[in-house]
């Protein structure tokens, strides 16, 4: 084990001889500590010229493991790499897979300046940036656990001060009842007093006509009991109507307190709620190539062969996009409709947006597409989900070719190519010449390859964002009324050509160009073309008839 050697600082040739001897260099190709004699012996052995020789101290403590087992073949050593699939191999795979590749080299060449090379550079970004982001994303993790910890207590302090304010508004709400009471008393009692003083006077004249009929009834002749009663009558009816009305009006009055059912008015304080953000880290997820054709470990394919062929009625069709499944979005240059078909010619939806379509770029991670429309001086973002379109971008002119690079969308219009954010906000304008750009294709340094179709002899050319504009070297005569271009990450250029009807490739590597594909092949006035996602087929426009062309690549 590696890891243990090295913490030992142990030979390991020595300990497989059961001998403990301290480590003075480290051999990466052997994996193995080295003492002073065995490093000697090793020094000496012709076959292990190449091998690579550290100070122990390098690896004490590190990971300095790399994995020289064939995935495919784990018993065989991984010895070459091939250029035309991106790939290691071993000695089978280069028997089985690899027999008919042109671009097959030994390890020990194909890293001859590795660590100038662009995909160095690019992992090396890659790795720092992913690094750099999760250290920062435990920092605030760390910083969270705390502020939740702090939280809690800010929390249970807040739940105390409630308890206080509640305490306060009780006692409050108290004294106000205790106020009501003695209030409402000291009505009750004046009316109860007033009461009680009618009722006095009323039995002060009752009780007057009681002892005058008692004392004339006891002592008085028949005569005078008889005018008595008749002089009274008419007294006593208005007294007992009186002692009626005063009965009816008199009630038996006290106090009680009614409780509010406190469980119903008050289950809880209240509640205790989580509160979610995101963090915010910097960090974008990282791709080799952000381009609309992402070439992914296949052999540049030399062959094309036409597989099937469809129209699409009614339509002038421009620009495809492809996603994984190879379902094709085809923009339609005669009405609002984006066609969305199967690679065999089965129409599965269509997209009504708010115009005609000329370009598009699929954001297939984002489940987004982008697509120029011309007339409306806009982008619209389509949703290749669920089949809908989004909002609008508004730009300063007239817009065609599209693209993504870095996380930003650019956009070709009159002579010059916008870059806008993908919430529309217009980042840099740059300036490419005259007439309209028709196509845009980004590169792996993010050059932007870009073609003006109505131009008849243009040069092929990239800008930078930094607004340099580099003509590749192709002779004019080459690119006549370039409509359509595309990028692979190796730095080969298709570009395709709607006057001559032909498609044809760059080679980066020996500025070399061949036509692929003609009218021979079915190409009629062709306005768009894209690779499927695996380079496994290669689509193209023909503009003019709305047919499309699906050919094989091998």
């Amino acid at each position: 084990d590696m890891a243990s050697k090295s913490s030992s600082k142990c030979c390991g040739i020595c300990s497989r001889r059961s001998r403990s001897t301290k480590a003075v260099k480290y051999c990466t190709d052997c994996e193995d500590g080295l003492c002073t004699e065995c490093l000697d012996f090793h020094g000496h052995i012709k076959s292990f010229d190449t091998h690579h020789i550290i100070d122990i101290d390098v690896v004490e403590g590190k990971s300095f493991v790399v994995s020289k087992s064939c995935k495919v073949h784990p018993d065989m050593v991984l010895e070459y790499f091939c250029s035309d699939h991106d790939t290691m191999c071993c000695r089978s795979c280069m028997a089985s897979a690899h027999r008919s590749c042109d671009k097959v080299l030994p390890i020990e060449v194909s890293a001859k300046g590795v660590k100038s090379s662009t995909t160095y550079e690019e992992i090396f970004k890659d790795v720092t940036s992913l690094n750099s982001a999760v250290n920062e994303l435990e920092d605030k993790k760390k910083t969270n656990m705390v502020s939740l910890k702090d939280s809690k207590m800010t929390v249970q302090q807040d739940i105390k001060n409630f308890k206080t304010r509640l305490l306060k508004r009780i006692e409050e709400i108290e004294a106000a009842l205790m106020s009501e009471i003695d209030t409402i008393h000291t009505d009750l009692s004046n009316e109860a007093k007033d009461n009680l003083e009618k009722i006095c006077d009323r039995r002060k004249k009752i009780q007057n006509i009681t002892e005058q009929f008692e004392s004339v009834s006891k002592h008085g002749t028949e005569s005078q009991i008889f005018m008595l009663m008749n002089n009274i009558k008419e007294e006593l009816n208005c007294s007992a109507n009186d002692f009626q009305e005063l009965l009816s009006s008199q009630k038996d009055v006290s106090l009680s307190f009614k409780e509010f059912d406190s469980q119903a008015i008050m289950k809880s304080f209240g509640s205790v709620e989580i509160k979610e953000a995101s963090l915010d880290i910097n960090y974008k997820p990282f791709k080799l190539q952000q381009a609309q054709f992402h070439q992914q470990q296949g052999k540049l394919p030399t062959k094309f062969e036409l597989d099937v062929k469809f129209k699409v009625a009614g339509s002038y069709i421009v620009g495809i996009g492809v996603t994984k499944d190879n379902k094709i979005f085809l923009c339609n240059w005669t009405t609002s409709s984006l066609f969305v078909m199967s690679d065999k010619g089965k129409t599965l939806t269509t997209v009504q947006m708010d115009g005609r379509q000329w370009g598009i770029a699929v954001e297939e991670d984002n489940n987004t597409a982008w697509v120029t429309l011309p007339d409306k001086q806009s982008v619209q973002k389509v949703d290749i989900v669920a089949m809908e379109k989004g909002r609008l971008i508004k730009l300063p002119n007239q817009c065609y070719g599209i693209g993504i690079v870095d996380d930003e969308i650019a956009v070709g219009g009159n002579g010059k190519i916008y870059i806008i954010s993908k919430t529309g906000d217009l980042k840099k304008t740059l300036n490419v010449g005259e007439s309209d750009v028709h196509s845009i294709s980004v590169g792996e340094k993010h050059q932007i390859y870009f073609a003006q179709g109505d131009l008849e002899n243009s040069t092929l050319k990239s800008v930078g964002l930094d607004e340099t504009v580099t003509a590749v070297s192709i002779s004019s005569e080459e690119t006549c009324y370039v409509i359509d271009v595309l990028s692979d990450r190796r730095g080969n250029v298709y570009f395709l050509d709607h006057e001559a009807s032909n498609l044809k490739l760059f080679s980066f590597q020996d500025k070399s160009i061949k036509t692929i594909l003609t009218s021979v092949d079915g190409l009629q006035c062709p306005y768009g073309l894209a690779f499927g996602k695996d380079v496994s087929k290669l689509f193209i426009s023909n503009h003019d008839t709305g047919e499309i062309l699906v050919f094989l690549c091998n």
